[in-house]
């Protein structure tokens, strides 16, 4: 075999590698925007299912020792998608379903303790509501006296499911279920159907459910 003939080996093993490479990510990116399909779908029938049942939180939403929340009315349910391209195809980009959690309670909150600021700043930020921020400082020194919150303890919540097409996986994040923080799940493409979506609705109007089985990369990171 000469040289030029072994080069010509060379290049059709590439070629015949690109090509099942190539298949294989379009058979995932297949996989994984069916599964993006069923989710939008389900979102988009359990939305106005729960605007009208309006179930409570099962959760414990926790600002400091002197403010928290239970049961709080889950409310103002919507689907969206967004859409994108790969590989010169129209696919979803994420699906997402927001609701609030509404407490009518007007708060105002003062913070002069480093720790407590930064643990109260970060949990103002996971709790999605508008905050009007004061910073009281020494007029002799300019030092930091005093942080001062004033809001609307009305909150907001989400799941949001972003597709891996090239490896036919879906990412979940879910915010503010169970209490000021977020949940991270990974599920193969194919795992996800109305049986585990069931699961998730289960999860958002307090009843015992099963969802983040079979999940992988699960992280839960409290505010």
């Amino acid at each position: 075999m000469g040289f030029l003939d072994d080069l010509k080996r060379q290049a059709d093993a590439v070629t015949a590698r690109q090509q099942t490479d190539g298949a294989a990510l379009a058979r995932n990116t297949q996989l994984a925007d069916a599964a993006c399909k069923t989710v939008s779908s389900y979102f988009t029938t359990l939305a106005p299912q729960l605007n009208v049942l309006k179930p409570r939180s099962a959760g414990r939403f926790l600002l400091d020792r002197q403010h928290s929340f239970d049961g709080l009315p889950l409310t103002g349910f919507r689907a969206d998608a967004r859409r994108k391209r790969v590989r010169d195809e129209e696919v979803f980009d994420h699906v997402v379903l927001h609701w609030q959690m509404q407490s009518g309670r007007r708060i105002e909150l003062a913070k002069d303790f480093l720790p407590e600021i930064e643990r109260t700043e970060s949990r103002l930020r996971q709790s999605g509501a508008e905050i009007d921020t004061e910073t009281v400082r020494n007029p002799a020194n300019g030092n930091l006296q005093q942080m001062r919150y004033r809001f609307q303890a009305d909150f907001v919540g989400y799941v949001r499911v972003t597709p891996d097409h090239d490896n036919a996986r879906l990412r979940f994040l879910l915010v503010n279920i169970d209490g000021f923080e977020s949940v991270t799940v990974d599920f193969a493409a194919f795992d996800v159907g109305s049986a585990k979506l069931d699961e998730l609705a289960r999860w958002l109007v307090g009843q015992p459910q099963k969802f983040l089985a079979d999940g992988v990369d699960v992280k839960r990171i409290e505010a």
